[in-house]
């Protein structure tokens, strides 16, 4: 469970206090710029409620509520994505600076920019990297993993618009802005992924199970911003998790006047909505790929297919997360560290000349996850066709069949070898794109070039 707050809401604070979300998140330069006083602001609308509001900055993040008489609960570090380093964003998760009381006791420091002893141990990210990137997907994939470190510390996302991370990841907290897509004429479902308002027609589970009907969501931005912002308050308790959630039910008819933002759900038996649908050879493996993603409950965007016995769900289990980038970067990562390992190997054994079966392991676990990753680069590749890559090595071609362990990790080896790359300095990228070149995906130029051979050739 993650978390939700709502991010800089100056045009659409209305219907947050209609739909009773009352976590606020307002960057302090943008206060500064409309001169708004957050607080009285947040106390005007959400006068009754139970509300909480962060003003986030590079000098800290101030949280107050209700209930704290216009004094901060707690003032939490804000950690730079552009500028600071792991090493420092490690360092303040270990020591949680409510726990120093020279630091929560300095008279020098502001009000809203002195830690409160005892506060709540939350470190907020700001200014991260396009995330679309290998650089930003890296970066992300290490700021989750001392999310997994150190749980007792509240990671919070500011600033992002992709729920698959904001929601997806197991971070403790995120911000989102419900009202740029609505005044675009779109939603974002529940799932994750963005859509026009009228294409909802083509996935009405995913707007009756919040109370509205497609229909509503084409009349006017404000409909399409309240359920913006009823559909994050439901991925921020469901994004994680397989919810076969029950798209009718005689018992339970939506009722779009009800301002509850989250209604009662009932579960049905079945991810999918309709039965009987014809499985296509590359589905059940990427979800924005999968021809049955729009009658699937389980379909997250961006995510690798968790339906129960598909290939990816193993994958996900193993990795801590459904996001397909992630996967592909740690199987990257893998897969460059088998290359090492079994390049070492086998010149062990042609040093003492005798075969290891360690070695013959290491091989077989590179093939199996080197299969994974192509079928994930594309999905084409599901149902048994084999990789041929020819390797263009100044004159000469190499053409490889890549039907045994041994001429994949040659081919991957050698190839960036006669680039002057050494054997030490092969990346996770360096593999995944030469990988997506064999199996026929997209990639960044290697000056490799592949095709897929079906069975039939």
């Amino acid at each position: 469970m993650t978390e939700v707050w709502f991010r800089n809401p100056h045009n659409y604070v209305r219907e947050l206090a209609e739909v009773r979300a009352s976590r606020i998140a307002w960057d302090r330069g943008l206060l500064v710029k409309r001169r708004i006083d957050g607080i009285k602001h947040t106390e005007a609308y959400f006068a009754g409620q139970e509300w909480r509001l962060l003003m986030v900055g590079e000098q800290g993040t101030a949280e107050y509520t209700w209930e704290s008489n216009h004094k901060p609960v707690g003032v939490y570090p804000t950690w730079d994505g552009t500028r600071d380093d792991l090493i420092m964003l490690e360092e303040i998760m270990l020591h949680p600076l409510g726990d120093d009381a020279d630091i929560c006791n300095d008279p020098n420091l502001a009000e809203d920019e002195r830690p409160v002893f005892g506060q709540q141990h939350r470190v907020v990210i700001i200014n991260l990297p396009n995330l679309h990137m290998h650089q930003g997907r890296a970066l992300i994939r290490k700021i989750k993993e001392l999310q997994e470190d150190y749980p007792e510390c509240l990671l919070h996302i500011h600033g992002i618009y992709s729920w698959r991370v904001g929601f997806g990841m197991g971070f403790g907290a995120t911000d989102v802005d419900p009202r740029t897509n609505a005044g675009k004429g779109k939603v974002q479902l529940p799932s994750g992924k963005e859509m026009i308002a009228e294409q909802t027609v083509k996935v009405p589970q995913w707007v009756t199970m919040l109370g509205m009907k497609p229909v509503d969501l084409t009349r006017e931005p404000r409909n399409r911003c309240i359920y913006n912002i009823k559909s994050a308050l439901w991925a921020a308790d469901n994004f994680m998790d397989n919810v076969a959630f029950a798209s009718r039910s005689a018992n339970h008819v939506p009722d779009i006047t009800s301002v509850v933002a989250k209604p009662v759900q009932t579960v049905s038996k079945n991810p999918i909505t309709k039965p009987s649908l014809p499985v296509q050879p590359t589905d059940k493996i990427n979800c924005d790929t999968c021809s049955l993603q729009n009658n699937c409950k389980y379909y997250r965007s961006g995510s690798v297919c968790s339906v129960p016995g598909s290939e990816p769900a193993e994958l996900a289990k193993h990795f801590k997360t459904r996001d397909a980038d992630m996967i592909i970067d740690g199987l990257g990562t893998l897969l460059a560290l088998q290359a090492r390992r079994l390049d070492r190997g086998v010149a062990d054994e042609n040093v003492y000349g005798e075969l290891d079966p360690e070695v013959t392991k290491i091989a077989n676990q590179l093939f199996t996850n080197g299969t994974k990753l192509a079928k994930l680069l594309n999905p084409a590749l599901n149902g048994g066709a084999r990789v041929q890559v020819n390797v263009g090595t100044g004159a000469s071609v190499a053409a490889v069949q890549a039907s045994t362990p041994n001429q994949v990790i040659g081919s991957i080896v050698r190839e960036l070898e006669s680039r002057g790359i050494p054997r030490e300095r092969i990346t996770p990228e360096m593999v995944g794109n030469l990988l997506a070149e064999m199996s026929g995906a997209n990639a960044a130029p290697l000056a490799i070039e592949g095709h897929v051979v079906s069975n039939e050739e």
